[in-house]
């Protein structure tokens, strides 16, 4: 049979002879055949020690440090965002994934639109941008693997994607930049605007 009883912290279910040693006195002065108990030594017989039973067992109140929020338990704002902030990140890697692998054509419609002439680098830009086709999901799947991890453990996760956007744009806005100036034609014209 189990014991359904919590265990004792400080000796509630000992027996007075229990007590007795526990305190450093002899067990013998405490048989019945004893007249009287040690002076300051307090001997009542035990009526109590049947178990509880479960159905008269009442809840303690949570502890005050299990109050307050624990450091593992989840922000629901947090994983909201994290998640939305995510699925955006999806979103632009992949709607850009293509336009990334022809980016030559996309940089000499863009130089002829805003009419800073013609874009020459065709080559130099289709290599940066199948770099950076490749580039992007890596980060996003690295973005994605430390939002998680950080979600599961209960921490502020929503900075993660927002710290993996960011880097993958600067990427982008530099080689559009090294594009920009390191194209002889459009380098010219620009000058020349000057």
């Amino acid at each position: 049979m189990s014991d359904l009883r919590p265990r004792p912290e400080y000796g509630e279910y000992a027996t007075p002879e229990e007590q007795a040693e526990a305190m450093g006195i002899p067990v013998t002065e405490l048989s019945p055949d004893a007249p009287t108990p040690p002076p300051g030594v307090v001997v009542s017989p035990r009526t109590d020690l049947a178990p509880p039973r479960p159905e008269d067992a009442v809840p303690l109140p949570p502890p005050a440090a299990a109050v307050a929020r624990p450091e593992g338990t989840p922000r629901r704002w947090d994983s909201t965002l994290s998640l939305g902030l995510i699925f955006f990140g999806v979103y632009l890697v992949g709607s850009s994934f293509l336009s990334l692998r022809d980016l030559g054509e996309s940089m000499r419609l863009s130089t002829e639109q805003l009419g800073y002439g013609e874009f020459t680098s065709i080559g130099l830009a289709d290599s940066l941008g199948f770099w950076l086709s490749i580039i992007h999901p890596v980060i996003l799947v690295i973005t994605i693997g430390i939002t998680l991890i950080r979600l599961r453990r209960g921490k502020l996760a929503f900075f993660v994607p927002v710290i993996g956007g960011a880097v993958g744009g600067l990427l982008f806005f530099a080689v559009v930049l090294v594009l920009f100036f390191t194209d002889p034609a459009l380098a010219a014209n620009l000058q020349s605007g000057q």
